[in-house]
C-alpha cells in the first residue's frame, strides 16, 4: 500500500520553480499561431507575426488569391467591454477578442488577470482554405464594426451586442463573413453566432474552422501550471485529451464526428469554444507545443479549433459560445455542457466518483459557513476522520487480536518448523478456531485509498485554494508554504527552500508509525517513510500539507485513546458453522497439499 501511494505521489508531483516575468515576451514566438489544420490534404502554415501595413497588394494577391488578395489593408481598432466579472477587449483585427481581464482575480504578482495571450493569436479566429487553393485565416484581416468606433468603451449590465463585418468588396458587398457576439452582464462567457454570406464559391473543401488558444500564464509555478495543461474536445459522446509532456515536442490530433466542444486548459483556467442550441461541430483538431522557460521553468501551448461543416448555402450560421474563466467544479457543470470533466479529479470509475460526489460538496458545504479556506480543511478532516473512524477501529482491533494469537502461531511455527505445508495448514485453523480474518487489518487501510487519493488530486488543483491564505507564514493555500530559503539546492529535492508543513507531517507520520509498527522486522520503515514522504511533500501546495498534517494529528490522538482503553482480546473460539468459509477452505487445500507431499515426496 505505502508503494502504491508514493508510486501515485510520484506520477502526479512537480518540481517547484521561479517565476518568469519575462515570458510573455521572449517566448512568444514559439507559441503556435493560427491553428487550422488538416482540412483535407492541406496544413495551415503559421501566421506571420509583421505589420499587414507594409505588405503590398502584390504580395497579397499572391499569398491570399483573387478573392482576399485584393483587399484595402485596413486599420486596427480596439473596442473594450465592461461587465461586473469581466473587462475584455474586442479588435477588429479578425473580429476576434483580444483581452479578457477577470475581475476579482489576479495573476501571482497581484497584476491583473489577462487570460488571452493575445501576442500568439486572438480569441474565435477563422480558418478555412478558399477554392483556388489559399490557407485563409481571418487574423490577417480586418472587419468593420458599424456600431462602434475605435477606443469607445461600454459598461454591459444586461445584455449587448457587438458585430463585425468583413464584406468580400473585389466580389460586391453581397459576400461576407459576419461575426456577432451577444455579451452578457454577469457571465465569464459570450455567445458567438457566424454567418457566412453568399461565400459558396469561394470556401472549399465543405469545411471551416474556429481557433481558440491556451489561457495566458497566471501562477508562480510554471511547471506545476504546465502539468495541468491540456487541450481537449468532446466527439461523439467521447472526452479527448492532447497533453505534451516532453519539453522540445510538438503535437496534433485530428479527430472527425459529432462535436460538442473543444477546450485549453492550464492548472486553474480554461478557455473553450462550446456548441448552443442544437448547433454541432463535425471534428475537432487539437496541436500544443512544450516549451523551456528561464528557471528550469516550462510551458505547455495549445490551440483548439473546431471543424463545421459548410454547406455552401446563401446564408450559413454556426451558433457557439466562447468561456474564458476559472475552472470551478459547480459553475462548469451548471452551465457550460459537460466541461467539468476537464477538471482533475483522478481516476475516472475508482477516485472521481468519490471526489465529484462526497469531497467536493462537502468542502463547498463548509465554505458557506466558514470563510477562511484554511479552518474549512481543519474542519473537513476531522470529518473525514469520523467517516473513516469505523474502518479505522476495525483495523486496530483486527491487529490487537493477531498480536494476541501471536503465542500460539510461535508454537506451531516452533512445532511444524520441518514441515512448511502443515505449519500453513495449522495457522489457517487456528485463524478459523478464534474467528480471526488475517487480512481484517490490511482491507480497512484499502478500502481508504480511493478516498486519500481523490483528496491528494483535489488538495493539489482545486481552485478554490488559489491564492488564499490561512494564517502567519501560509499566504497561498496552492502553494508551498516557504519557511525560509536556502542559498544553494538540496539535493535529491532539487529545491532551495523548506516547507514547514511538510516538516510538520512528517514528524506526525513518525510518530505515528512508532504507535503503530510493532514487528522488527518493519523497524526501517519507521525512519524511511516519514523521510521519503516529507521530499515529495515539500514541493506541494500547503493546502494539501495541512490536511495530511491534521490527519496525522488526529490519527496520532486516536490511537493514543485506543491505547488508553487498554482492551485485552481474550481468545475465545468461535462456535463451528456448517457452512465452508474461505479459510476452512483454504485450510482444506493446504491440508491436501501436504498429504500430496507425502505421499510423493
Amino acid at each position: 500500500m505505502a508503494i502504491l501511494f508514493i508510486i501515485w505521489m510520484v506520477y502526479t508531483s512537480v518540481q517547484y520553480q521561479k517565476p518568469v516575468e519575462t515570458e510573455q515576451k521572449k517566448y512568444s514566438d514559439s507559441i503556435i499561431a493560427g491553428s487550422g489544420k488538416q482540412i483535407p490534404e492541406k496544413k495551415a502554415k503559421p501566421i506571420e507575426k509583421k505589420d499587414l501595413g507594409g505588405e503590398s497588394i502584390t504580395n497579397r494577391q499572391t499569398k491570399y488569391g483573387k478573392w482576399f488578395g485584393g483587399l484595402s489593408i485596413g486599420v486596427e481598432r480596439n473596442i473594450k467591454i465592461e461587465s461586473k466579472k469581466v473587462s475584455a477587449v474586442f479588435t477588429s483585427r479578425g473580429g476576434g477578442i483580444k483581452r479578457w481581464i477577470l475581475k476579482g482575480y489576479s495573476t501571482w504578482n497581484r497584476s491583473p488577470l489577462q487570460l488571452i495571450d493575445w501576442k500568439a493569436i486572438s480569441e474565435a479566429n477563422l480558418f478555412f482554405i478558399t477554392k483556388d487553393g489559399k490557407e485563409i485565416h481571418t487574423e490577417n484581416f480586418f472587419f468593420d464594426s458599424p456600431d462602434l468606433m475605435d477606443g469607445d468603451s461600454i459598461f454591459i449590465h444586461d445584455t449587448s451586442k457587438l458585430t463585425f463585418r468583413y464584406v468580400l468588396k473585389v466580389i460586391g458587398d453581397s459576400c461576407m463573413i459576419i461575426k456577432e457576439y451577444t455579451i452578457y452582464g454577469n457571465a465569464y462567457h459570450v455567445d458567438l453566432d457566424v454567418r457566412f454570406l453568399n461565400m459558396g464559391e469561394i470556401i472549399a473543401n465543405n469545411e471551416y474552422q474556429i481557433t481558440i488558444g491556451s489561457p495566458a500564464l497566471t501562477e508562480l509555478n510554471t511547471v506545476e501550471e504546465a502539468a495541468f495543461s491540456e487541450a481537449n474536445a468532446y466527439v461523439d459522446s467521447k472526452r479527448y485529451t492532447l497533453d505534451v509532456t516532453k519539453i522540445g515536442d510538438i503535437e496534433e490530433k485530428s479527430l472527425n464526428g459529432n462535436t460538442n466542444w473543444v477546450a485549453v486548459q492550464n492548472k486553474y483556467f480554461i478557455s473553450a469554444l462550446l456548441c448552443r442550441d442544437e448547433f454541432r461541430g463535425i471534428g475537432a483538431f487539437l496541436e500544443g507545443v512544450h516549451i523551456p522557460l528561464p528557471f528550469n521553468g516550462s510551458r505547455e501551448i495549445y490551440q483548439a479549433s473546431m471543424k463545421i461543416h459548410f454547406d455552401e448555402r446563401k446564408d450559413e450560421t454556426a451558433k457557439l459560445r466562447i468561456f474564458i474563466g476559472p475552472m470551478q467544479y459547480d459553475l462548469l457543470k451548471s452551465e457550460y455542457a459537460g466541461l467539468e470533466q476537464t477538471i482533475s479529479l483522478g481516476w475516472k470509475f475508482i477516485v472521481r466518483p468519490f471526489s465529484e460526489y462526497l469531497i467536493i460538496p462537502l468542502f463547498a458545504f463548509l465554505h458557506k459557513f466558514i470563510p477562511n479556506y484554511g479552518l474549512v480543511i481543519l474542519v473537513f478532516t476531522i470529518i473525514i476522520k469520523l467517516i473513516l473512524y469505523p474502518l479505522t477501529k476495525s483495523s486496530t482491533t483486527s491487529m490487537k487480536k493477531m498480536q494476541a494469537l501471536q503465542p500460539l502461531m510461535n508454537d506451531i511455527k516452533t512445532k511444524y518448523k520441518d514441515d512448511p505445508q502443515k505449519q500453513n495448514a495449522e495457522i489457517m485453523r487456528l485463524y478459523k478456531d478464534y474467528g480471526i480474518n488475517p487480512a481484517g487489518g490490511c482491507l480497512p487501510l484499502l478500502l481508504q485509498m480511493p478516498i486519500l487519493f481523490a483528496l491528494f488530486t483535489i488538495f493539489r488543483s482545486t481552485f478554490e485554494l488559489r491564492h488564499q491564505p490561512f494564517v502567519l507564514w501560509i499566504s497561498d493555500l496552492s502553494s508551498p508554504d516557504i519557511l525560509f530559503t536556502l542559498p544553494f539546492k538540496i539535493p535529491i529535492l532539487g529545491t532551495n527552500f523548506i516547507s514547514l508543513l511538510s516538516v510538520l507531517m512528517a514528524i506526525t507520520m513518525y510518530i505515528q508509525q512508532k504507535q503503530t509498527v510493532k514487528d522488527p522486522r518493519q523497524k526501517a520503515m519507521i525512519y524511511i517513510m516519514p523521510l521519503m514522504f516529507w521530499m515529495m511533500f515539500n514541493n506541494f501546495p500547503s493546502g494539501l500539507n495541512l490536511y495530511y498534517f491534521s490527519f496525522n494529528l488526529l490519527s496520532i490522538l486516536q490511537q493514543w485513546w485506543i491505547s488508553r482503553k487498554k482492551e485485552n482480546f481474550q481468545l475465545v473460539k468461535v462456535q463451528k458453522s456448517k457452512k465452508s468459509g474461505v479459510l476452512e477452505r483454504a485450510m482444506k487445500s493446504l491440508e491436501e497439499q501436504a498429504k500430496k507431499q507425502k505421499q510423493h515426496p
